[in-house]
């Protein structure tokens, strides 16, 4: 319990937040402009979702510096790093903010607008705001292209929090329990199959050039969402980034094989997993709807057979 606080305490959260910064700014700047992937807000909106708001200071701030020096180090340089910090910090606190309200306004008995709110409120519109800020910001700063990084911002951010904010959010819903979000022990055996199995599957895929195979890591992982428990889903978004987008950005597989720019690829990549978790996340929310759903249900037949008057 003592090591899930220090994991989701604000010195932890500001070190992986700009390992996570400086790898986008450091290898996703392909085109000499913003970054075109881009993880580091999903990461701070998965922790601040699971805080009080009043507290959210204390984890933002580290985090902007850890930001502005990703950006100063190793990105457009230090006149730039204040501006992008503060709207990355913006972003993640934006996206936070707006989950807990549409948790508040719909979960867990209106599942689908709470999709449709996150859907369009944390993955479209939020980007779409940011990114304007960012493009100003950038050709203020330094004379970047408007349009050009506008495109890459919106495409790289939203497809992060798409695709990485579930995870976070699981990873984080498990640390604030004082939970290892790991599978537990008892389960051990079917996550190793599974992930095993999914890791392989992944591997064979993005081993052969034929993007018909795409289909397949889908369709394991909607299928995963709709029978297996949290603590293994999450893990195979995590493998398709690891086995999946290292083998891409080693030039192996379907997508690699693409006639475009090395950054097109890497952002095909970007939306092929955030289709992936698209497809998937609607099947998770539902079936954790139903799960709560059956545990008020035993609770209450529970009350009958002691007698107990139901609330």
């Amino acid at each position: 319990m003592k090591l899930a606080r220090v994991l989701s305490g604000p010195a932890a959260t500001a070190i992986v937040y700009f390992v996570l910064a400086a790898g986008s700014v450091a290898f996703a700047r392909f085109s000499g402009g913003v970054a075109m992937a881009w993880t580091a807000s999903a990461f701070l909106a998965g922790r601040l979702i699971h805080l009080p708001e009043q507290r959210w200071s204390a984890w933002m701030v580290p985090c902007g510096v850890a930001s502005a020096l990703a950006t100063g180090l190793l990105g457009l340089g230090w006149f730039s790093a204040g501006p992008f910090a503060v709207i990355n910090i913006a972003e993640a606190a934006g996206a936070a903010w707006l989950w807990r309200r549409i948790t508040k306004a719909f979960w867990p008995y209106d599942t689908l607008e709470w999709i449709a709110s996150y859907y369009i409120g944390i993955a479209l519109m939020l980007p779409l705001l940011t990114g304007a800020l960012a493009a100003c910001a950038g050709w203020l700063t330094l004379d970047l292209p408007l349009v050009e990084n506008f495109t890459h911002w919106i495409i790289g951010h939203s497809l992060g929090l798409l695709a990485c904010l579930p995870i976070f959010h699981y990873v984080f819903a498990r640390l604030s329990r004082g939970r290892s979000f790991l599978p537990s022990t008892a389960q051990l055996p079917l996550a190793a199959v599974v992930v095993g199995s999914y890791a392989l599957l992944t591997f064979l895929v993005f081993t052969l050039d034929m993007r018909a195979l795409l289909v397949f890591p889908l369709i394991y992982l909607v299928v995963s969402a709709a029978v297996l428990p949290g603590s293994i889903t999450a893990i195979l978004p995590v493998i398709m980034i690891g086995v999946g987008g290292g083998m891409t950005i080693l030039g192996q597989g379907p997508i690699a094989g693409m006639e475009m720019d090395f950054g097109d690829r890497i952002q095909f990549f970007q939306l092929y997993l955030g289709v992936s978790v698209f497809a998937a996340f609607p099947i998770t929310c539902e079936r954790l709807r139903r799960m709560a759903e059956m545990r008020t249900m035993q609770r209450r037949i529970a009350a009958l057979e002691a007698g107990q008057t139901l609330p």
